[in-house]
């Protein structure tokens, strides 16, 4: 006999506990999608200072979840650096190549992922 959950008797992704790399790719291409059109907006409204002010909030708002989660300082840290990582892409990709990253090779690893899978979708 098998066991069964109330999970394996629902019909259509409901009934899978773990996402496809399908629905998983999905998410995230909607998720670029919206991120590139939201600056697209932002930066045909504002100056220089929004990438700055935009990770200062984005900053806020992690350390806030992260310590509600307990997350300590470095996980912390790691999901601020993805997160301005990230920033920095769709910027780039919305159209302000000055705002990437002044660090040594910016979002390069960003960009060899891209180059793997072809051009970027904007």
């Amino acid at each position: 006999m098998m066991l069964v959950t109330d999970r394996d008797c629902q019909s259509g992704g409901a009934r899978f506990a773990v996402p496809t790399l399908g629905e998983i790719e999905g998410k995230l291409l909607v998720s670029e999608a919206i991120a590139i059109a939201c600056l697209r907006e932002l930066f045909a409204h504002s100056d220089d200072t929004a990438v700055p002010s935009l990770k200062r909030r984005i900053r806020r708002l992690l350390e806030t979840r992260c310590h509600a989660e307990k997350l300590c300082h470095d996980d912390t840290e790691a999901a601020v650096e993805y997160a301005f990582q990230l920033v920095e892409a769709a910027a780039e990709a919305a159209g302000r190549k000055t705002a990437v990253s002044s660090k040594p090779g910016g979002c390069e690893t960003i960009r060899r992922l891209r180059a793997m899978h072809g051009p970027s979708r904007s």
